[in-house]
């Protein structure tokens, strides 16, 4: 069996394989010439696209630009600023898990500024209602 392997390596180095003929050939140069055609389509369609998009942005941007221009920026300046007085609510005590008692006490306020822009006529009203509960422990003898 070994000392068939020698000769059946030689026999195997010797083969050579036959050349195609020339319909196979032909046949693989039109699918290569198709191939490279229709990468080439593709090329120039991603191409146009992205010249196109390119262009597109470009016109957006100066687009705003212009429009920024014309309107000019929004600049807010505080017009005025007020804290109403605050609204306290004491509650009725509460006894807590350890047995002693507190009183909940919720406090309410109001925070209100007034923005505005004189070039755009533009006013920005900020009302921002605000709370906050505590307990005041309570000494009971």
């Amino acid at each position: 069996m070994n000392d068939e392997l020698p000769d059946f390596e030689a026999e195997l180095r010797a083969l050579r394989p036959k050349a195609p003929r020339g319909h196979v050939t032909a046949a693989i140069a039109r699918e290569l010439d198709a191939h490279a055609a229709a990468k080439r389509k593709r090329g120039v369609i991603i191409a146009w696209a992205s010249g196109l998009a390119s262009v597109a942005a470009v016109m957006l941007g100066v687009f705003f630009v212009a429009q920024q221009d014309a309107s000019g920026p929004i600049r807010y300046e505080l017009v005025s600023a007020e804290q109403a007085p605050a609204n306290l609510d004491l509650l009725a005590p509460v006894e807590l898990a350890d047995g002693s008692y507190a009183r909940p006490l919720r406090l309410r306020w109001n925070n209100t500024t007034h923005w505005a822009d004189a070039k755009n006529q533009t006013h920005l009203i900020d009302y921002r209602p605000a709370e906050q509960l505590a307990l005041i422990p309570l000494e009971t003898y």
